[in-house]
Parts: structure tokens; sequence; C-alpha cells
């Protein structure tokens, strides 16, 4: 293991921790923008790398800011619903072809494709914490979604044998996604031993399963979207990481699913 990504996590995340755990909402909002403007950056930047493209990036930074701003003032949930449709509809036409998608694309269907697909996804962490225990159900999301990633690491890395989806990203595998999920189910179910006590044992349970497959489905998106720009990251701003996109990447499926099942199936 790159001893660089135990140096990055050591720093970003008790910063993230503090983050969730003790700021005021517009402050969480804030740094959710933050995070959303980086990704949207890099994502933008494996499509238009040359320097005239620089006043459509800020553009859609400034359209990011916009959209998270009204998705705080309570955007309506049919509109939400809708612009996710969008964005489910695109990202699986990217994980059928991704080359044949992007040559499809015309460039302004991109920079609104990278606003939707990064400032959407994340804007559902706002909702999600200002929800009644939404501090902890942003800290479930995040812990299973990551046990998930490290999950599929550990156990995929060493007895990895069976490609998962060989085009789009060659070295997850089938034994990786299991080993992710075993991680989640475990972290989920501690989690209500521990902070989200409202959950049953068998709702941790199911939502470890769920989460850790929207995670590998995110996963996998991003990687169809960095092979139809022909790359391997999507950046390098966090040593050993790549990427501020390639750490997200799981979490922007997840924030979303568990936002709309506690709305949805849980009740008030």
């Amino acid at each position: 293991m790159d001893p660089r990504r135990l140096y990055s996590a050591l720093v970003f995340i008790p910063l993230l921790y503090v983050g969730i755990r003790f700021s005021p909402p517009w402050v969480f909002s804030l740094l959710i923008g933050t995070i959303a403007v980086f990704a949207l950056w890099e994502f933008l930047t494996l499509y238009f790398s040359d320097s005239s493209s620089a006043r459509g990036k800020v553009l859609s930074c400034l359209a990011v800011a916009i959209l998270l701003i009204a998705m705080g003032e309570g955007l309506p949930q049919i509109i939400l619903m809708g612009l996710l449709g969008v964005v489910a509809i695109i990202i699986a036409r990217f994980c059928i072809s991704p080359t044949h998608t992007k040559q499809q694309l015309p460039d302004w269907t991109v920079y609104i494709f990278g606003v939707l697909y990064v400032g959407l996804l994340l804007g559902h962490y706002s909702l999600l914490r200002n929800l009644e225990q939404g501090v902890s159900l942003v800290f479930f999301v995040i812990i299973v979604t990551w046990l998930s990633d490290t999950g599929g690491f550990f156990v995929g890395k060493p007895l990895g044998k069976h490609p998962l989806a060989p085009i789009l990203s060659p070295k997850k595998t089938i034994e990786g996604l299991l080993g992710g999920i075993v991680f989640a189910v475990i972290g989920a179910i501690f989690s209500q031993f521990t902070f989200v006590p409202f959950f049953s044992v068998g709702q941790c349970a199911m939502l470890g399963v769920g989460l850790a497959l929207l995670g590998a489905i995110g996963d996998l998106a991003e990687s169809a979207i960095k092979r139809s720009a022909d790359v391997k990251d999507s950046g390098t701003i966090i040593p050993g990481h790549g990427g501020v996109l390639d750490r997200v990447d799981s979490l922007l499926f997840t924030g979303p699913a568990m936002y709309y099942y506690v709305m949805l199936a849980v009740p008030s």
C-alpha cells in the first residue's frame, strides 16, 4: 500500500469528522459545495483540458453552487427525481459504451451532465444531514461505503480471480465485491449498537448490502467515465488517492440512496 494513502487519511478524516459532527448546517453545506467544485473541475478536465474551456468550467462551478443552494431551499422532490433519472440514463450509457457515449455527447451536455452528476448527487448529503438524526445518517453512509471500498481492496487484491466488469475496470473482481459486502454489513451492524440505534439489526444488514452494491456501481460508473476519456485517475490532488472525484465516486450513489430510503421507507 502506498504510505501516502495513510498520511492523507490521517489529515482528512479528522477534518471530515469535525465538519460533519460539529459544524452548523450552513458550514456543512459549504464543505459539500467545496468538495463538489473540486470534483466537478476534475470531471470537466477529463474532457476539456485546454485553457479555452476555463470559462465553461467556472460557469459550471457557479451552476453547482446555485443547484446546491436551490436544493437547500427546498427544490421539489419531483424535480429532484427527474434530474436523477437523467443522470441515471447517461451513466447507464457510459457503462454500456464509454467511448461511443462520449463521442455522441455535445460539449454543452457534458457541462450539464457534470453539474448534475457531481452537484446533484453530492447535494443529497446536505439534505440527509438536515433530517432528524442527520449527523448519524451521514456518518453511517460514509463509514459503510468506505468499509465496502476497504473490504473490496483487501479481499480482492490477494484473492480476486474473477473479473467483475473487465471492460470498465479490469482490476475489480467478484471476490472483491463480496469482500466489500461483508465489510459493509459488519460495519453497518456495529453501527446499530453505537450511533444508529433507531435502525434494527436487520435494517442495518440490508443497508450494508445495498450500500455496498450501490457503491460498487458508483465506482464502476466513474471507471466508465474515465475510460471514455482514456485516463487512469481523475486527478492528483490527494496524495496516494488520486483526485477528489476518485474518492467520492462510490459516495455519489450511496448518499442519495440513503436519503430516499429514510424519506420513503422509514416512518416519520
